[in-house]
C-alpha cells in the first residue's frame, strides 16, 4: 500500500467521525428551528383566541368563537389544522376539542412530560412548547394560563408535528448531500496533495532504478522534500558503509586469489617434477617439498573460511554460555604437542574464580587457536608462551618470548594478509605464514563485542589481550 493510501486510510476514520458529527449537529439546530416557528405560529394563534375569549367574557355576547379570521388562520393548513382547547378553574371544558384535555394535566405519561402552563401577560411573547403523542401522531403544543371576566381559564393550543417533521427530513437529506459532498471533495484534494508531495519520492526511485548494481554514490539530496533529508542522510552514510565494505571484499578476494595461485603453482611445478624423478633422494625430498605446499595450501584455504565465517557470523552464528577457562584448556591441549616438539616453555594459567561468556564456542575457539599458534610460531626454540584466563576484568592473555611487534605495526597487523617479516633465528630463513590469523582473531572479538590489543610482554616478546565486556 502506498503511502497516500495508508494516511488516507489513517483519516478516512476521523473524517467519517466528524462527518457524523456535523450532521448531528446540523440536525439538532434545525430540529430547533423548526420547534421554535412552529412555537412561533401555535403562540400567536393562543394570543388571538385568548383576546377573542376575553372580550366575548366581557361584552357577554355569544359571538361566533373563534372568528372567522382566526379560523382560517388556524386551517391555513389544510392537512395539519391547529386545535385548541379552552378550560376553566376547574378543568372543565369550555371550548375547543375535548381530545386536547390530557394536555392540559401537570404529565401526560412517564414517556412524554409535560410542562407547566405559561401566564400570558398583556404583551405578546413566544411560549416554548412541548411534543406529545396523540393517536400515534406527534403533536407539538403550547400550554397557556390566562384570565378573563374575574375568572382563570387555560389554553391549550396543539398542531401536528409531521409537515415540519417532513421539511426537517428533506432538508437534513439535502445537507447530508451537501456534506458528502464536501467530504469527497476533500479526499480528493487530500489525495491529490499527498500525490504531489510524493511525487519527489518518484523522483528518487527512478533515480535508483536507473543505477548499477556497483553503483554506491550518494544520492542527491535535493531530489527528495526537506522532510526526509535526514533520511537521505542516513541512506548516504549506509552506502559509504557499504561501499568500503564490498571494497575491503574486492581486496580481500584479490589478496585471496593471489596468495592461493602461489602454492598452488608450487603444488603443480612439484608433482610435475615429481613425475620426472626417478626413485631415489631427490624423488624424496620433491616429495616431502610436495607435502609441505599441500599443508601450507590447505592450512590458508582453511583460514580463509574462517575469516568468511567469522565476518558472516553476525547473523548466523549460535549464541550460548561458554566458560573460557575450558576452552582455553583444550586449546593449550590440542598445540602441546607443536610445544613440546620445539622445546617451548608453554603454560596455560587458569582464571579463579571460572570465567563464562555468551558467544560462540567455534568462533571463540578458533580466536584463541590462532592466538596461541601465532605466539609458538614466533617465539624460538626453548622460549616461552603462557596463555592465561583473567576473571576481572573478563580477558584472556597470550605471552611470548618472541621478537615482539613494534609500535608501528601493532594496528596493521590485524589487517587480512599483513604480516611483519622475521626470520628464524635457527635457519635464519623468513617465518612462513598467511597474514590472517590476527585478522580472524580480531574479527571474532568484534562479533563477542571484545576489544583485542598488543602490548610487550614480560616474556620479553608480544603479549596480546582479548578483553570482554
Amino acid at each position: 500500500m502506498s503511502l497516500a493510501a495508508r494516511l488516507l486510510e489513517w483519516l478516512l476514520a476521523p473524517l467519517l467521525s466528524v462527518w457524523l458529527v456535523s450532521l448531528g449537529i446540523s440536525f439538532m439546530s434545525a430540529r430547533t428551528t423548526v420547534d421554535t416557528a412552529l412555537d412561533d405560529g401555535l403562540s400567536a394563534t393562543a394570543v388571538m383566541l385568548i383576546g377573542e375569549w376575553q372580550q366575548r367574557m366581557v361584552s357577554g355576547t355569544a359571538a361566533t368563537f373563534p372568528s372567522e379570521p382566526t379560523r382560517r388562520w388556524m386551517n391555513m393548513v389544510g392537512e395539519y389544522p391547529i386545535t385548541f382547547l379552552i378550560v376553566d378553574s376547574n378543568g372543565v371544558s369550555v371550548s375547543g376539542e375535548d381530545g386536547l384535555q390530557p394536555f392540559l394535566r401537570e404529565t401526560v405519561d412517564t414517556e412524554h412530560p409535560v410542562v407547566p402552563p405559561t401566564f400570558v401577560s398583556a404583551v405578546f411573547r413566544h411560549v416554548e412548547g412541548f411534543n406529545t403523542v396523540m393517536d400515534d401522531d406527534v403533536m407539538r403544543v403550547v400550554r397557556l394560563r390566562f384570565p378573563a371576566a374575574s375568572k382563570e381559564y387555560t389554553l391549550a393550543v396543539a398542531q401536528s408535528r409531521e409537515r415540519q417533521s417532513a421539511l426537517l427530513r428533506s432538508g437534513m437529506a439535502h445537507e447530508a448531500l451537501a456534506q458528502s459532498a464536501v467530504l469527497l471533495v476533500a479526499f480528493y484534494l487530500l489525495w491529490y496533495g499527498l500525490t504531489y508531495v510524493a511525487q519527489p519520492m518518484k523522483t528518487l526511485q527512478g533515480h535508483l532504478d536507473e543505477r548499477g548494481a556497483d553503483d554506491l554514490r550518494p544520492l542527491p539530496e535535493q531530489l527528495a522534500p526537506q522532510e526526509i533529508a535526514p533520511l537521505i542522510a542516513s541512506i548516504n552514510a549506509l552506502m559509504q558503509r557499504l561501499q568500503t565494505s564490498v571494497g575491503a571484499q574486492k581486496r580481500f578476494i584479490a589478496n585471496a586469489a593471489h596468495q592461493l595461485r602461489t602454492p598452488l603453482a608450487a603444488l603443480l611445478t612439484q608433482s610435475e617434477l615429481l613425475q620426472r624423478l626417478p626413485d631415489g633422494v631427490e624423488r624424496d625430498r620433491a616429495l616431502e617439498r610436495l607435502v609441505s605446499t599441500g599443508k601450507r595450501a590447505s592450512r590458508l584455504a582453511n583460514q580463509l573460511l574462517a575469516l568468511a565465517r567469522a565476518e558472516s557470523a553476525g547473523t548466523t552464528s549460535a549464541r550460548a554460555p561458554v566458560a573460557l577457562n575450558e576452552l582455553c584448556k583444550s586449546v593449550a591441549q590440542d598445540v602441546l604437542p607443536q610445544a613440546i616438539e620445539r622445546e617451548i616453555d608453554f603454560a596455560f594459567e587458569p582464571s579463579d574464580p571460572p570465567v563464562q561468556i555468551v558467544g560462540d564456542e567455534t568462533l571463540l575457539g578458533e580466536m584463541i587457536r590462532n592466538l596461541v599458534d601465532n605466539a609458538l610460531k614466533y617465539t624460538p626454540r626453548h622460549g616461552t608462551v603462557v596463555v592465561s584466563v583473567h576473571a576481572s576484568p573478563k580477558r584472556v592473555t597470550v605471552d611470548d618470548s618472541g621478537p615482539g611487534i613494534a609500535d608501528a605495526d601493532r594496528e596493521r597487523v590485524f589487517a587480512p594478509f599483513a604480516r611483519v617479516a622475521q626470520l628464524d633465528p635457527e635457519s635464519g630463513a623468513a617465518i612462513s605464514g598467511i597474514g590472517l590469523g590476527l585478522a580472524i582473531v580480531r574479527e571474532v572479538a568484534q562479533l563477542h563485542a571484545a576489544t583485542v590489543h598488543i602490548e610487550s610482554s614480560p616474556q620479553g616478546g608480544a603479549r596480546l589481550i582479548v578483553s570482554f565486556t
